[in-house]
């Protein structure tokens, strides 16, 4: 990114604890290196309702959200990020609190003057990602807004830190092998996501200004990268809600028209 003398304040919004090392590691620290003032919003604690869980693990629940608080706690550390927000709500029900979270945001952006915020692309990667890219799209009249590719799977492959399309706005950081090194021991801090990170490339990271969407459509056609084994959908490390299940909670929301 440009140096913009504008631009000093700016809120990261991470769906879970591991994204912003997925999607921005780099993109943050170069932006620390600027001496600008960085916040973290994590959205959501990373981890499926108690309900959720398989029954072997349903005691566990305490102890899964504590082992993945203290993991972000180490990644913010080894970041450099001193200030961030918690909002403690399992992962995939951001849906059900969509005004909540814009209120949230809302109020970080007047109370720590934010210039400009980084959130997840709409791309299917994650219900939660896409819900958040739909809320931080009702912020472009308070500051600017920038978007950044995970994962997705369209064409039936998946697709790391790569936008669905291209229109020619996008800044693409091609990753120095410090980088990459620093990377991935931000990635292995993660340990309890360890079988659902070993995906992730290192070779680059992307952003854009958000773009327009169409929210009451899933973000492509085909199968969705949350909902690549919804045949199993029993399992909790696979999403069994439907995309178009998501569009119409979008639709719903209080702030759709906004």
């Amino acid at each position: 990114m440009e140096k913009d003398p504008k631009l000093k304040n700016f809120l990261f919004i991470i769906p879970h604890p591991d994204d912003e090392i997925v999607g921005v590691c780099s993109i943050i620290k170069k932006l620390i290196g600027k001496n600008n003032k960085i916040y973290l919003f994590f959205l959501t604690n990373g981890i499926v309702s108690q309900k959720s869980l398989i029954f072997s693990k349903n005691k566990d629940f305490n102890k899964l959200k504590l082992i993945r608080k203290n993991e972000m706690k180490m990644s913010l550390r080894e970041l450099g990020i001193k200030d961030y927000f918690f909002q403690d709500i399992p992962t995939r029900t951001l849906k059900d609190r969509i005004f909540k979270t814009y209120s949230k945001i809302k109020r970080i952006i007047t109370l720590k003057k934010i210039n400009a915020i980084f959130c997840p692309a709409y791309e299917g990667g994650h219900q939660d990602h896409d819900v958040a890219n739909f809320i931080c799209s009702k912020m472009l009249k308070y500051c600017k807004v920038y978007e950044f590719p995970e994962y997705n799977y369209f064409g039936k492959k998946i697709n790391c830190n790569s936008f669905l399309d291209n229109r020619g706005k996008e800044q693409i950081h091609l990753l120095t092998n410090k980088e990459i090194l620093f990377k991935k021991r931000c990635i292995n801090i993660y340990k309890s996501e360890k079988k659902n990170l070993n995906y992730i490339q290192f070779e680059k990271e992307s952003f854009r200004p958000l773009q327009e969407y169409d929210y009451l459509h899933p973000p492509h056609t085909g199968v969705l990268f949350y909902r690549r084994y919804r045949f199993f959908s029993w399992h909790p490390r696979v999403d069994g809600d439907c995309p178009y299940e998501i569009c119409k909670k979008i639709q719903k929301s209080k702030i759709f028209n906004f």
